[in-house]
């Protein structure tokens, strides 16, 4: 995607002088900050989830992969355990198991914010 931004002169410098440092251009080297601060991971997402009503909570909580997408990733995970997994099949698991690995780390903040605010008192409390 293309955008038209105008910078104050300063900033403009800064980054310009930046990029001839790394020999980098500049739009690459403003696309690779706005990524970096805007990436999912370095949003406070503990603070977001804190303002978050008690029902919400306990649905973050109890989150889990939709079935049909758990039980492939579970087929995938034996067919690569077993030696048979296509290179098509091995990016279809590396996408299930970012999906995995990103639901289980919002999960754990459902859980981390339902226990602070005693709505279980163990991750075995939820359904």
């Amino acid at each position: 995607m293309e955008v038209t931004v105008n910078l104050p002169e300063n900033i403009y410098r800064n980054v310009s002088a930046l990029a001839l440092k790394t020999s980098r251009e500049v739009e690459d080297v403003i696309a690779d900050r706005i990524e970096a601060d805007f990436c999912v991971e370095n949003i406070d997402n503990e603070k977001l989830v804190a303002s978050w009503p008690d029902a919400d909570v306990l649905e973050l909580a109890n989150l889990n992969l939709p079935e049909a997408q758990s039980e492939r990733m579970s087929e995938l995970l034996n067919r690569q355990q077993e030696g048979v997994i296509s290179n098509v099949e091995k990016s279809e698991l590396e996408i299930y198991m970012e999906i995995y690995n990103h639901a289980t780390v919002r999960k754990s903040k459902g859980i981390l914010e339902a226990v602070k605010r005693g709505l279980i008192t163990s991750p075995a409390d939820l359904r």
